[in-house]
């Protein structure tokens, strides 16, 4: 049996995970950089005693310190602290964003950096302070980290692995942040542009209704205009896909890190055991001994291999994320047999979860497709209203039906479940966005849909939803010529 302080170390670190997923949910989503800060500086400082936190900015001239979060140290303090210029012997925040690397004060009123800043600290009662740059990249810094203590004190290897994780998160925060204004800095430039651009041609195309000369000036100049309008709209489309590779990265190593930091945790607590086991043996072990022994390495054992069948399991889904349509071949297939067969397998499942699904396709409609990718998204819509869709209702339908166009066969999986809401609804193929965070979603499930929807199986996929009134997704695949 665990003791007391081993309860309460795994509790602590469930929380910091719980905590983790949830601030990565906040980022996803765009909330505030104010608030998602302060959300992490609580999360800090509930896991040690007697700290206070707080993250400071780096201004865009690279010289000047700006107030970020700190909601347990005093206003007047963080106020005072807003404008500061960085320097070699500025405190330590001001000194770890000058040097770019970490600076430890433990005894705030003998060390050097602190000296002509003692009597800010001293009237708050402020001894340790130990600094951290937070990094966009190796040579780019955005701010700092921080950790405050009343009592002289220096880091352990607990509080070395809290500053790693709120610098990442941090990091990831005020990156997010700074990508956003930047898009909306261009968005703003490109209107001006096109309006600025706009009032002179149309000026000009007045001025050239009595010369065709000026007209074709003006026909020359909108092009132009057109062009680098276009030149810009790449940009910003490039701009968009960085950022989301950077949060699909940002997600990758976050998912994995739970299992895997699981999957440590208790390998070293068996290795600790086997250890004591030893030791016993050689003294002369009892009974009861060997029974506690076998019955903690049962439990650690299970533990492990459910965190590492969850690694397994996560990694398997990344590698979905990209089509490669080399894997597949494209074959013709009756539709309504092929959706009959995959409903089959599903059958356990939907009666388990009290769902009717009923098929409506007509009974001689044949489809040129890969058929494996096919089954896959199907396989996943279908998941997905039983995962999402039916929270508190009483009866429970899905209808998958079928129609053909002059130039689409038109497949829809339709549910009368709670609905998407509104403000999720444009959010539903981003990578890692999911309502069920920590039920066992990752939020890859309609991202790998989409991809193979557009990319391999070369059709698109529309979403229709509203509270109370159910789901539609409907898949058009292109009639082949």
């Amino acid at each position: 049996m665990m003791t007391l302080e081993q309860d309460k170390a795994v509790q602590l670190a469930e929380d910091l995970r719980n905590g983790q997923n949830e601030l990565l949910e906040m980022i996803a989503k765009g909330a505030p950089l104010r608030e998602t800060l302060t959300r992490l500086m609580l999360l800090i400082e509930a896991q040690s005693d007697g700290v206070l936190c707080s993250v400071l900015l780096l201004d865009d001239d690279g010289v000047h310190i700006r107030k970020g979060a700190g909601p347990s140290l005093p206003e007047s303090y963080m106020t005072v602290l807003d404008g500061f210029e960085i320097g070699p012997a500025v405190g330590s925040c001001g000194t770890a964003m000058y040097r770019k690397e970490m600076v430890i004060v433990s005894d705030i009123m003998t060390d050097p950096l602190w000296a002509p800043y003692k009597q800010l600290v001293t009237e708050h009662g402020l001894r340790a302070c130990w600094s951290s740059p937070v990094y966009l990249n190796k040579d780019k810094v955005l701010g700092t980290f921080a950790m405050y203590y009343r009592e002289v004190r220096s880091p352990g290897p607990a509080d070395m692995t809290l500053i790693a994780v709120a610098t990442h998160l941090a990091g990831i925060a005020i990156e997010r942040t700074r990508r956003e204004q930047e898009l909306e800095i261009h968005r703003h430039h490109l209107t001006e542009l096109v309006t600025e651009r706009t009032a002179e041609l149309s000026i000009a195309k007045e001025r050239a209704e009595v010369s065709n000369m000026a007209l074709s000036k003006a026909n020359h100049e909108l092009a132009s205009a057109l062009h680098n309008l276009s030149i810009t709209q790449e940009e910003l489309v490039r701009r968009d896909k960085l950022a989301a590779l950077a949060a699909l990265v940002a997600g990758v190593a976050h998912e994995l890190n739970t299992p895997i930091g699981n999957g440590l945790m208790v390998a070293s607590t068996l290795s600790e055991l086997t250890r004591e086991f030893a030791h016993a043996y050689e003294q002369g072990m009892k009974r009861s001994s060997l029974e506690h022994y076998l019955a903690e390495a049962i439990q650690a054992s299970d533990i492990l291999q459910r965190n590492l069948q969850r690694a397994a399991d996560l990694v398997s889904s990344f590698k979905q994320v990209s089509i490669d349509e080399s894997n597949y071949m494209r074959s013709t297939f009756v539709l309504a047999d092929f959706v009959a067969d995959i409903v089959s397998t599903m059958t356990p499942l939907l009666e388990k979860n009290a769902v009717q699904l009923v098929q409506n396709l007509p009974p001689e409609l044949t489809i040129e497709s890969y058929s494996g990718p096919l089954a896959q998204v199907l396989i996943n819509l279908i998941n997905n209203c039983l995962i999402h869709a039916f929270e508190g209702c009483a009866h429970r339908a899905i209808e998958i039906a079928a129609s053909v166009q002059p130039k689409w066969i038109k497949l829809s999986i339709k549910d009368n479940g709670v609905g998407i809401p509104e403000g999720d609804l444009k959010h539903i193929y981003d990578p890692f966005f999911t309502t069920k965070l920590g039920a066992g979603s990752s939020g890859l499930g309609l991202h790998i849909t989409h991809n193979i929807v557009t990319s391999l199986l070369d059709g698109k996929i529309d979403a229709e939803s509203a509270a109370g009134m159910g789901t539609c997704f409907t898949i058009s695949l292109p009639v082949p010529a």
